[in-house]
């Protein structure tokens, strides 16, 4: 500060005059349990809500509901989570029993201290929605609305839906019925939007449509073009209600069919859907296959029972699904396990198959060195699986588990790589961005440089910017390195790019 007379304004008077920059701000459109946060919609898309917690869906979860027995409910969602799940769809709604308010409390209290992902409340009872939403410590999806009996369902759930500030999935169904064409269902949308965001003040990144999807089992001539009709009720509601988001309850187009061309058709049905907008899918994260993991064939038959090219369709479908089993899948497993080392670890990378890859790895450095392994097996592998995502073929969850297979790869050939002592090419500092929990480029970034002379200080995974400059000038770095998978968390690169 200045001292004495006839000096000018002093630091903090100059300071305190500046004009002030405006601050973007991005509202954050999430659910959260009481550990963790998830976006509404996933980057890349969709967010998958596990549907298996649901006793309308599944014989298991009715059992352990019918017999109190939480602690193997809790075992089906730690299991939903495992397989990629997101959100967890909880109905405890039971013919044999009346209490689905208490189990329904019983249950998320349950799920709030075991299971990290957040909830989406399944129940067609005003007062069990309520007593969920405060039962439960985290941001809920409420599903669901609807305009069946008039507005009498959206006031009877939406005001619990504002007091305690969840987002809420709305069917479009009305009086006349479960909307069936892509026009009557923006109809329906379009009512139910003017009613919980004109009225009741709800965000619109808060209202989910689930646009309906029915099976394509029956063969019944209504129903032949009903999986076209919700691809474009989907892109027509994202279209018309700026702001909304879709989900959709992926395996009801396959009710009716086999395991296996449930598998198929699911996973066919899915890919479309999130080409067309899909924000979010109820599924069993486990049950779905990669669309590029489907064989031609595969793919032809479900794709044209999906968007009605072929009025034989279904029979055609049916026929190949029938003859086609779980042993088929085997007999690919073991045709792979027939080929050459290298060409054995690249499909463990690409199908997500962990078990027995270090010995793999064993046999091909008996005749490569572990640098080649590296450059010439993982890589190319990894490699294949990016593309796969960049096309749209795989999605995140897909994606995550074939990291995982080549973290625990890269990790076993780091073992035999031969590094000097006392030289460097130059100091490397890497670290994955506050946020972000993705480290296997970085780690492969790591290995690389480290085994190619340079010295690298891999500060982790989550890593804040002031701990990233701090250490670049510790050690004086020659590079800084920064590692993100999303789109969300990358936005903390340009954070740490000014703060140097």
């Amino acid at each position: 500060s200045a001292r004495g007379w006839g000096r000018g304004p002093t630091r903090a008077e100059a300071v305190r005059c500046a004009k002030r920059r405006e601050r973007p701000l991005r509202k954050l459109e999430a659910l959260s349990s009481m550990m963790t946060a998830a976006d509404l919609t996933q980057d890349p898309r969709p967010t998958l809500v596990g549907e298996r917690v649901n006793s309308q869906g599944s014989r298991r979860m009715k059992r352990h509901l019918l017999k109190d027995d939480y602690a193997g409910i809790v075992d089906i969602a730690r299991e939903q989570v495992e397989g990629g799940a997101h959100v967890l769809d909880v109905c405890t709604a039971l013919t044999e029993r009346s209490d689905e308010k208490e189990q329904m409390v019983g249950v998320l209290r349950k799920l709030a201290l075991s299971v990290a992902a957040p909830v989406c409340i399944d129940s067609t009872e005003a007062p069990v929605i309520r007593a969920a939403l405060e039962a439960y410590p985290g941001r809920c999806l409420v599903n669901s609305v609807n305009m069946e009996n008039g507005r009498e369902r959206i006031d009877a759930v939406m005001p619990a839906v504002r007091e305690y500030g969840a987002a809420v999935i709305a069917l479009t169904i009305d009086g006349v019925g479960m909307a069936k064409t892509a026009d009557r269902k923006l109809e329906v949308a379009r009512a139910i939007h003017d009613i919980v965001v004109g009225e009741y003040g709800l965000p619109p990144g808060d209202l989910v449509f689930d646009a309906l999807t029915f099976t394509l089992a029956t063969g019944d001539a209504e129903f032949t073009r009903s999986a076209v009709e919700t691809l474009d009720g989907i892109r027509r509601i994202r279209e018309a209600l700026p702001g909304v988001r879709t989900i959709l309850g992926v395996s009801n187009v396959s009710f009716g069919l086999g395991p296996e061309a449930r598998r198929i058709l699911n996973s066919v049905m899915l890919t479309h859907a999130v080409r067309a907008g899909l924000d979010m899918a109820i599924v069993n994260p486990s049950e779905i296959t990669p669309y590029s993991d489907l064989t031609e064939e595969e793919r032809t038959l479900a794709d044209d029972l999906v968007l009605a090219r072929r009025e034989d369709a279904l029979p055609r479908f049916i026929a190949y699904t029938a003859e086609r089993t779980p042993a088929a899948h085997r007999e690919e497993e073991e045709e792979a396990s027939r080929a050459d080392p290298a060409a054995r670890v690249h499909w463990c990378v690409l199908h997500r198959r962990p078990d027995g890859i270090e010995g793999m790895l064993d046999a091909c450095m008996e005749t490569c060195t572990p640098v080649q392994v590296l450059n010439e097996v993982l890589l190319p592998a990894m490699k294949e699986v990016g593309d796969k995502f960049g096309s749209g073929e795989l999605i995140l969850p897909f994606v995550l588990q074939s990291a995982e297979v080549m973290k625990r790869a890269v990790a076993h050939v780091e073992k035999f790589l031969d590094r000097a002592e006392g030289t460097t090419k130059g100091k490397v500092v890497v670290a994955t961005v506050y946020g972000d929990v993705h480290d296997i480029g970085k780690n492969l970034v790591r290995t690389i440089l480290g085994n190619n002379g340079y010295t690298v200080y891999d500060l982790g995974k989550q890593v804040p910017a002031h701990v990233i400059v701090d250490k670049a000038v510790e050690v004086k770095a020659d590079l800084v390195g920064l590692s993100a998978l999303l789109v969300s968390t990358s936005r903390q690169m340009p954070v740490v790019v000014q703060e140097m």
